[in-house]
C-alpha cells in the first residue's frame, strides 16, 4: 500500500538496529517505541538469522524505521544496505496493536520484502516456505503443508537448531 499524502507530517519515527537489545531505542524522539512493536520488531530481526535460502543478504547492520503518525497508525521499513534493498510499508495499522498482531504483521512484510525484492526465501525449511500466522493467540511461524507450528516467531533459529539435532 502506498503512504497517504499527509504521511511525512506530524509523524515520529524511530531508526532502530535490527539487532539491539530492547533499551535501547536508536534514534528517535527521545523516548521509546510502542512496547508490543519494539518487541515484534525484535522478535523478526532475531529470525532473520537462520532458514534463509537464496543469495546471501548480510541483515546484521539494517536499521528498522518505525514511525507513528499523526493518526496513531505506524509504518515500519528499513533502509537498504550494499546488498539488500530497503522497504517502507504502511496499512493503518494502530500503534496500540498487540505484540502477537505486530509480529505476524511485521513477519509477513518483511518476507514479502525480501523474496520481492531480493529474492530471499525467508523463513525456507526444505522446501516449504513458512508462513506467520496467530495460532491460539501466539505468533507463530507454519509449515502451511499440514498446518505444522514449526515455532514461535523470535525462537526460529533455536528450533531449526533443534531440527537439525535430530
Amino acid at each position: 500500500m502506498s503512504l497517504p499524502p499527509s504521511w511525512n507530517r506530524d509523524c515520529l519515527t524511530w531508526r532502530i538496529p535490527l539487532f539491539t537489545n530492547n533499551s535501547d531505542p536508536g534514534e528517535g524522539p527521545g523516548f521509546m517505541p510502542p512496547e508490543s512493536w519494539a518487541q515484534a520488531l525484535a522478535a523478526v530481526a532475531q529470525d532473520l538469522r537462520c532458514l534463509r535460502f537464496g543469495p546471501e543478504v548480510v541483515v546484521d547492520r539494517l536499521i528498522w524505521e518505525f514511525s507513528i503518525n499523526s493518526d496513531y497508525n505506524v509504518t515500519i521499513g528499513w533502509q537498504g544496505a550494499r546488498d539488500i534493498s530497503g522497504f517502507s510499508y504502511f496499512d493503518a495499522l494502530s500503534m496500540n496493536t498487540s505484540f502477537a498482531e505486530a509480529t505476524v504483521w511485521v513477519a509477513d512484510i518483511v518476507q514479502t520484502n525480501l523474496a520481492g525484492y531480493d529474492f530471499v526465501q525467508w523463513p525456507s525449511r526444505g522446501r516449504h516456505l513458512l508462513s506467520p500466522r496467530l495460532h491460539d493467540g501466539e505468533p507463530v511461524w507454519m509449515d502451511p503443508h499440514g498446518d505444522v507450528t514449526v515455532s514461535r516467531i523470535g525462537e526460529l533459529c533455536e528450533n531449526a537448531t533443534n531440527d537439525a539435532a535430530t
